[in-house]
């Protein structure tokens, strides 16, 4: 499963996008994963802890992470079922795109597949 999997390698998804919480980025960042995040990770850990918990290979990092990956997939297909069952995918999907910033890795392979 994608949330999990990439979870252990320290890669949390927002709406804004993929990031890496084992970098040095987030040493100093004592908010959620997401803020408005509902989930359990982000409501009782900071990016900063579950960093230290993830560099230092402590298991509750990498569960930490698969709960809110998991969390937000299941959100957003909530949110797309609804759109749906609305009428209004298209302008869910239009938003969404809007504001997730890919990664520089998916946009090299967006570039390969053009040609």
């Amino acid at each position: 499963m994608l949330p999990t999997r990439v979870a252990r390698n320290g890669t949390a998804f927002t709406r804004r996008g993929t990031f890496a919480i084992k970098g040095g980025a987030v040493k100093a960042e004592f908010r959620p994963i997401e803020e408005g995040c509902e989930c359990f990770a982000c409501r009782h850990f900071t990016r900063a802890y579950i960093r230290h918990l993830l560099n230092v290979n402590e298991i509750l990092g990498l569960r930490l992470v698969s709960i809110h990956n998991t969390h937000f997939y299941l959100q957003v297909m909530r949110e797309v079922r609804a759109a749906i069952a609305a009428g209004s995918f298209a302008e869910y999907r239009r938003q969404f795109v809007a504001n997730y910033i890919p990664t520089r890795r998916v946009l090299a392979a967006r570039a390969l597949a053009q040609g």
